[in-house]
Parts: structure tokens; C-alpha cells; sequence
């Protein structure tokens, strides 16, 4: 038996069905801080670079009468003649603002429910909650629309999901047993049905599709529930809101089989710096995560270089983001006056970021880097890169420069909002492909061959000559 079908009926069903995913495109918030020079700003969160937290978001006057015209109007009305109780204004204002937000059919863009917004303002001051790991919405186009997946760009140092062996590109298919819905299970149906578009349908291909759609629809959890749920929001889905930990499936590159592990949820205080030494007269430096202090405390320990330090040995593998006026401070510290990075905003406006610290050290330099460095961290490597000359050591790193704002609102709520892009101090950029090292360390490497590989780069820097930290590069 077979039958011909409208195509109207299934894409009422997708609309529907869309209005229901509006907010599943799903973002990380990177983090940093983003210049607003018509906003006052008090506090820094966000993208590789992100508007500081804390400032309340005015009305524009030159675009604003429009809308609010049309606002009011449709206010009116619905306090009018809606037949039953209404909601506060308060919760339609917030109504307003998601589908304003969702609008620009940006996954780095949404809106943010107070418990959210608390999330992200702790994370920039180090404390991560849920399963403790910088997380990414990374997006494939794929017959005429976009499936986007959860992917980890680093676990943070004793953190769970650490703990449970998670890695740096790790995708996130399952959360407790529920795909993860990346994109409208209907889209993928819709491309089953229009094949048969003024012909006569197979009936059996046909209910195969729409059981197996139904099945992911049902079995699934939305994109962005799943993304703040691992960021320790777990009363957003009822089935997890009471428990300790979560179980997850992952792919990994290179690996055939999905792997399925349980992850704990907790408290994570990101380490602070820490030096060592090596080989006698190399100094270690990490920055596990570029917090609030992390430019303080780079700042000491650059104070405790001794007189004869042969060098200096940047770790920056796993640094995935923080505060990006602390990098601006650090990159002056090692590198001296001058750019960092440069901001392309809207309008294609660019404005250079720079440092205004003098150089605390003359000693030559290498970097380490890995998949798991990204945003803010990049941002560094590259500008100590190109400014001093040093040496990047490791594997290609995550290749995010976006520009992501955290505006705050009044009654406790808040939105992010793609602002832009960076690009090195030269102009060069990494989003999307990440930065090269000059000296390959493939992943796996034991620790002490990958340090040892970054002491033998610095001593080869001192042979050659090249220029030293400080230097004009």
C-alpha cells in the first residue's frame, strides 16, 4: 500500500517541533573580558574575550522606539483580552528577551536563567561546578542544517571529570542515557519525506523514519539542558536533579567504539600557578586556567626567577579560557609594552588590545600547548609567539577566538552575545583551526620526554640567538 502526502502537514509538525528546540543550539562560555566603552563594567567573565560581569544593560535610544512601539502594543493586547490569568510582567519580559536573543540563530548567543548566570561568574573566579571541564558547542553542517555537539576542551586539573578519564576533544553523544539533541530530530525526517515530494510514498520507509525520529525526540535531552546540567545545573532536568553523578557516552577520535563512563558531580578550585625546576637551571611555569589572580601570581613568580635562570618553560596545555584582562597583563609581564591581540567587532571595527606592564624577565622562553589550550590561552601563546620569538611546543591547540559577552540584568537573569573575534598581534588568525607549534609533540608522550623536548627547544633558542622574553621579537 502506498499513499501520497502534503508537505504542509510535515512542516507544521516542524515548526512546532522547532519552537520547542528554540534554545538547544547550546554555547560555552568562554572566558575573558570584553571592552563595552559605552557600558560602565565592573567585574570580567566570558568568551575569549567577554564583556565584564556586573553592569546592567540600557536601552538603546536610536533602536529602541521601534521595538518598544511594538511591545507595547502586543502588551496591550495581551493584557487585554487574554482570557485567562496572566503571568507577571516580569516572566513575559524574560519571554521576550529569550526569543530576541534566539533570534540571531547564534549557539554562542542565549539566555541565561539566574541559577546559569551564577554558574558562569563563579567559573571566571575558578570554581567550577558539575563535572569540571571547560566544555565547547562545536557545530557540522549537514544536509542544509547544523548538528551541534557538546565537546570537551579540557578537563581542569583534579576535577571529576579528570577523575573519570575524560580527554581534550572528547564528544559528548549521551547524557544519563539520553542523545543529546543537537539539532531537530524533525529536520532529518523532513529530508526522508521530501524525497517522495509528488510521487507515491513507500509506507513502510516512510514509518520507519517517523518511529526513528519519535524515538530520538522522546529518548533525547535538549542541547542546552545538557550543556548547563555539566556545568552543575542539574535542576534543569528532573531525571538527574537527585543525583551525585551522571553517566556519559563519548566518542574520541581514534577510538571505533563510544565510550561510557560515570561522572561525578562536585566542586572544582582550579590550582593556582605553580613553578619547579628543570634541568638544573630551566624554570617551570604553569597556568593551569587564566583566573582573576593568575596575573598576580605569575607576577611573584616571575619576582623569584633566580639571577642565573637559563630560561623559562610556559605551560599552557589545558588552559582553556579565564579572565582576558589577567592574559593582558601576563602577556605584558613576559613580553612587555604593546599588542596582544586584536578585536574585530561589529561593523568589522578593530580596536588592538595592549599591555602596559614592562617585561619582568629578560630569560628566553618556550610554550607549551596542547588541544586543550584555547580562547584566552591562545590568545598568550600566540602573542608570545610573534612578540618574543618563543617557540611553540606541544600539539595544535583548540582554535576558539571568539568574542563573548555575559550582560546582567536586573532581576538577577542575563544573556550572552557573540561580540566578535580575535586575531594575533600581526593579524593573524586561529579560529576554528587553532595554533601550530613549531616543535610537534604528539599526544601521549610521557611527561618527562615532553619537558624534556621544551628544555632541549630553549637551549636550542640560546645557540641561535633568537630573541629573548622582553625582546621586540
Amino acid at each position: 500500500m502506498s499513499r501520497q502526502r502534503s508537505s504542509s502537514l510535515v512542516l507544521g509538525s516542524l515548526l512546532a517541533l522547532s519552537t520547542g528546540l528554540a534554545f538547544a543550539g547550546g554555547a560555552r562560555l568562554r572566558q575573558g573580558q570584553s571592552k563595552v566603552p559605552t557600558v560602565p563594567l565592573k567585574a570580567g567573565v566570558g568568551s575569549a574575550q567577554v564583556a565584564e560581569i556586573g553592569h546592567t544593560v540600557p536601552p538603546h535610544e536610536s533602536q529602541a522606539q521601534d521595538f518598544g512601539g511594538t511591545f507595547e502594543t502586543v502588551l496591550a493586547y495581551v493584557k487585554d483580552q487574554y482570557y485567562d490569568k496572566l503571568p507577571s510582567e516580569s516572566k513575559m519580559a524574560a519571554g521576550s528577551v529569550k526569543q530576541m536573543v534566539a533570534a540571531l540563530e547564534d549557539p554562542y548567543s542565549f539566555y541565561l536563567e539566574a541559577p546559569q548566570r551564577a554558574l558562569l561568574e563563579s567559573e571566571v573566579k575558578g570554581t567550577f561546578s558539575g563535572i569540571g571541564a571547560v566544555l565547547s558547542i562545536q557545530g557540522t553542517k549537514k544536509d542544509g542544517y547544523t548538528d551541534y555537539k557538546i565537546v570537551v576542551v579540557s578537563p581542569l586539573p583534579g576535577s571529576p571529570a579528570e577523575k573519570a578519564g575524560l580527554k581534550p576533544g572528547d564528544t559528548i553523544t549521551h547524557v544519563d542515557g539520553k542523545w543529546v539533541l543537537g539539532y531537530d530530530p524533525m529536520l532529518s525526517f523532513i529530508k526522508v519525506v521530501q524525497k517522495f515530494q509528488n510521487r507515491e510514498v513507500d509506507d513502510k520507509a516512510y514509518e520507519k523514519a517517523r518511529i526513528a525520529t519519535r524515538d530520538k525526540i522522546a529518548g533525547g535531552i535538549r542541547l542546552r539542558v545538557a550543556e548547563f546540567v555539566l556545568r552543575g545545573d542539574t535542576t534543569l532536568s528532573k531525571a538527574i536533579a537527585n543525583k551525585d553523578k551522571v553517566s556519559l557516552t563519548v566518542q574520541r577520535k581514534g577510538v571505533a567504539t563510544p565510550i561510557k563512563t560515570e561522572v561525578a558531580f562536585g566542586k572544582t578550585e582550579v590550582p593556582s600557578v605553580s613553578t619547579k625546576t628543570l634541568d638544573g637551571k630551566v624554570t617551570y611555569l604553569k597556568i593551569p586556567y587564566v583566573s582573576q589572580s593568575s596575573d598576580k601570581d605569575v607576577e611573584t613568580a616571575l619576582a623569584a626567577l633566580p639571577a642565573d635562570s637559563a630560561g623559562l618553560v610556559l605551560d599552557l596545555r589545558g588552559a582553556s579560557g579565564g579572565s582576558f584582562e589577567a592574559m593582558q597583563r601576563i602577556a605584558g609581564l613576559l613580553a612587555g609594552r604593546g599588542t596582544v591581540a586584536i578585536e574585530v567587532a561589529a561593523g568589522g571595527r578593530r580596536a588592538s588590545l595592549v599591555a602596559n606592564e614592562e617585561a619582568k624577565t629578560k630569560v628566553p622562553l618556550t610554550v607549551l600547548v596542547n588541544q586543550g589550550t584555547s580562547s584566552t590561552a591562545e590568545a598568550l601563546a600566540s602573542c608570545l609567539n610573534e612578540r618574543t620569538g618563543a617557540p611553540l611546543v606541544g600539539e595544535k591547540t583548540f582554535g576558539d577566538a571568539l568574542v563573548q559577552g555575559l550582560y546582567l540584568l536586573e532581576d538577577g537573569t542575563g544573556f550572552t552575545l557573540t561580540a566578535g573575534r580575535l586575531l594575533s598581534s600581526k593579524g593573524v588568525g586561529w579560529a576554528g583551526v587553532g595554533l601550530s607549534p613549531q616543535v610537534t609533540v604528539a599526544a601521549g608522550t610521557p611527561e618527562s620526554d615532553v619537558l624534556a623536548r621544551a628544555v632541549a627547544t630553549l637551549k636550542s633558542r640560546q645557540v641561535a640567538g633568537t630573541p629573548h622574553v622582553g625582546g621586540k621579537g
